[in-house]
């Protein structure tokens, strides 16, 4: 059977053109510009200050907890992209046209540290609420003022409760999950 869809052909013969586009840009505009050398230290050092000071005792629960973060705002990212509600004019790499280096490292690590130092719902969801002051007001207005990231029909007030809500959810989700477990071998 043959699928059959004039749209679908005309849709991946301008996806190749954007793909096309991006990679231009990239090598002629982007790779190593002051943005990209900045993305590139905010894509590796968040790393390096999690080895520093992560638990190793819970090592397997907070990176579980990272690895959720990234998901999720990978997700997000992905969402309000392609409902053009904001975008990057530089990246790390030409392929994958969201901002890899927030996304996979900045946001994990920073809700990672959170998420281990503060084991009370109350101060964690105070420093999650901090946290998220602090990365809507200061850290995307220093992204914009590089010309990094741009916004079309969206403001950081609104970020500002996103940061919350996933930090929250994802806490939660995982505490389940963990006392799920727990509660699993107290049966065995």
């Amino acid at each position: 059977m043959q699928f059959e869809n004039p749209f679908f052909e005309e849709i991946q013969e301008i996806q190749g053109r954007s793909i096309e586009m991006q990679i231009d840009s990239w090598i002629h505009h982007e790779v190593f510009s002051f943005q990209w050398w900045l993305l590139l230290i905010v894509f590796i050092a968040p790393w390096f200050i999690w080895w520093k000071f992560v638990d190793r005792k819970r090592l397997k629960e907070i990176l579980l907890f990272g690895l959720l973060v990234m998901t999720v705002v990978t997700i997000v990212d992905e969402i309000g992209c392609q409902l053009n509600l904001w975008e990057y004019a530089f990246d790390l790499e030409p392929l994958f046209p969201r901002l890899i280096p927030v996304n996979l490292s900045a946001l994990p690590v920073i809700y990672m540290l959170l998420y281990q130092y503060f084991s009370e719902w109350k101060s964690f969801t105070t420093a999650t609420a901090l946290a998220a002051a602090v990365l809507s007001f200061i850290g995307e207005n220093l992204l914009e003022l590089t010309g990094i990231y741009l916004l079309f029909k969206w403001k950081n007030i609104y970020s500002l409760p996103v940061y919350v809500v996933i930090g929250i959810l994802l806490r939660g989700l995982l505490k389940t999950l963990l006392k799920t477990e727990d509660e699993a071998r107290e049966f065995r």
